[in-house]
């Protein structure tokens, strides 16, 4: 990483939203990729999200709707237990899907179809942790294994790197339990 990309990453504000246990690993996560400015908000907070560069929302059931009408963009950490993936939203794209009552669930069908139709290698393991995600069953791997993907997408946000963005995702299974 070059000092002006170090610099970049340390001048991003970002907000991270979400459960106590996605807020401490995601906030180690950053931290260790050089982030200074991290704001912290529990998805039961009310509290505006300003001067803001990048917002992280963990939403393992429903939505918060809190970021729907960020001017930034927002990174959708999920948590699939035998897995992780990430959709990121960026300004322009459409938000509709911010307020689906049930994201996490939503997410894992559309990321298995995906793979299904375009016929993708290596998602099985989403396809069959379906019905565990249906049941709210989590995985503190899976959760860890979210902060990661997250944090390394919020540096290539920071930097000015390409990222994918929705309709694409990413999409990870766990390494280690």
């Amino acid at each position: 990483m070059t000092s002006e990309e170090k610099r970049r990453i340390a001048d991003c504000r970002i907000a991270v939203v979400g459960a106590n246990e996605f807020i401490d690993s995601i906030k180690t996560e950053l931290q260790q990729l050089g982030f200074e400015s991290i704001q912290i908000i529990s998805t039961s907070d009310e509290e505006p999200i300003i001067n803001i560069d990048v917002i992280a929302e963990n939403v393992n059931e429903g939505s918060s709707c809190l970021s729907k009408a960020a001017t930034v963009p927002l990174i959708l950490p999920f948590d699939f237990v035998n897995g992780a993936g990430a959709i990121v939203v960026m300004p322009e794209d459409e938000r509709d899907l911010l307020c689906k009552p049930e994201l996490r669930q939503w997410a894992a069908t559309y990321m298995a179809g995906y793979c299904a139709f375009w016929n993708i290698d290596g998602c099985e393991w989403l396809r069959d942790s379906l019905p565990d995600i249906r049941n709210g069953l989590t995985s503190h791997a899976a959760l860890k294994n979210a902060a990661h993907i997250c944090a390394r997408i919020a540096a290539n946000i920071a930097v000015g790197r390409e990222v994918k963005h929705f309709p694409r995702f990413y999409l990870c299974r766990n390494i280690a339990e």
